[in-house]
């Protein structure tokens, strides 16, 4: 569990591409508001704003909390910004709805594979979108 936490500075004039996964948050944090969030969920934050990361220890907070074995605090003045989503999290919730093996699967109509062709040759004469003539 948790996730490792990489801080990269930038500095200088000029725009900057920085990916974030789910919703782009931006929190303005006022002089000595403090700020909690998962460690995954940190994007960025302005020059100026205090940073501490800490491990939260028990049981339950590694079950029940995902990734949440680090916690972050952040200290205004500042700006933040924060995903809603972090890429980890993201896999996980797709990966766990992706059937796993003998599911039914997706069903998608392929022209000329069965059902008819729509050229008479099949059973029933059926046109290739698969209805079948009661004529």
């Amino acid at each position: 569990g948790g996730e490792g936490f990489v801080l990269q500075g930038l500095s200088g004039t000029g725009d900057c591409l920085v990916k974030a996964g789910g919703a782009l948050i931006r929190k303005d944090l006022h002089e000595g508001e403090v700020l909690k969030i998962s460690s995954g969920c940190l994007v960025a934050f302005q020059n100026g704003v205090e940073f501490d990361v800490e491990q939260v220890s028990g049981f339950k907070n590694v079950i029940f909390g995902g990734e949440g074995l680090f916690l972050t605090t952040l200290t205004g003045p500042g700006t933040v910004w924060l995903q809603g989503q972090p890429p980890q999290r993201m896999i996980s919730e797709i990966a766990r709805r992706v059937p796993s093996g003998g599911g039914i699967g997706l069903a998608v109509p392929m022209p000329g594979m069965g059902g008819g062709t729509g050229d008479g040759g099949g059973e029933g004469g059926g046109d290739s979108t698969g209805s079948a003539s009661t004529t």
